[in-house]
């Protein structure tokens, strides 16, 4: 597969991560946006457009991270943005199969493999686009898109930390969805910046 054909494998599948969200969003699944974790549409009897989207987004990281390589390894850059997207695809193609534990019931060992496959996850995202900034800022191969990666990167990080504080934080919890969503919005984005490059 070379660079532009990933490029268009990668928005596709994007393209895919947004219905099957935007589906989940308008269900009746009594879920509350600005409250609940994406990941609780998981355990509801909506689990199947869950699934879609965390084996979409495996499938666009999967398609980028080629794509990329092809485009980056010439110009001897990309090596570790490369390794964290596999990571990401990992992580997303797994998580569907270790639901997060239902708010409120005691911690098992599926839930706690959930959340450290969501840190892997979106760790890996959010550090990939930093460090693919700091590549090409010292590249002349998409020298332009430098700082896009670079401030969404930061973005993603500052959504990361927030995400974080919920958990000592009562008021930032009860808005972890909308937190959550941003961060999603943001690593959407990002790929798709990234898709679009390969695929032009």
């Amino acid at each position: 597969m070379d660079v532009h054909a990933a490029g268009i494998v990668a928005l596709a599948a994007l393209v895919v991560v947004v219905a099957s969200l935007g589906y989940l969003h308008v269900a009746p699944t009594g879920l509350s946006p600005l409250r609940n974790a994406v990941s609780q549409y998981g355990i509801t009897s909506y689990k199947l457009g869950y699934r879609v989207a965390t084996l979409a987004f495996a499938l666009a990281g999967a398609a980028l991270a080629l794509g990329l390589d092809r485009a980056l390894r010439p110009h001897e850059h990309g090596t570790f943005v490369i390794a964290m997207l596999v990571i990401f695809t990992c992580a997303r193609a797994a998580i569907s199969w270790f639901p997060m534990d239902a708010p409120g019931t005691p911690r098992t060992q599926t839930g706690r493999t959930h959340g450290l496959l969501a840190i892997a996850a979106f760790g890996a995202a959010a550090f990939a686009a930093l460090r693919l900034g700091t590549d090409l800022s010292h590249a002349t191969h998409w020298h332009s898109l430098a700082p896009v990666s670079t401030v969404l990167g930061w973005a993603m990080i500052v959504a990361l930390v927030a995400m974080a504080l919920a958990r000592s934080s009562p008021a930032v919890a009860a808005r972890f969805g909308a937190i959550e969503r941003c961060f999603y919005v943001l690593a959407i984005v990002w790929f798709a910046v990234f898709a679009v490059a390969c695929a032009g």
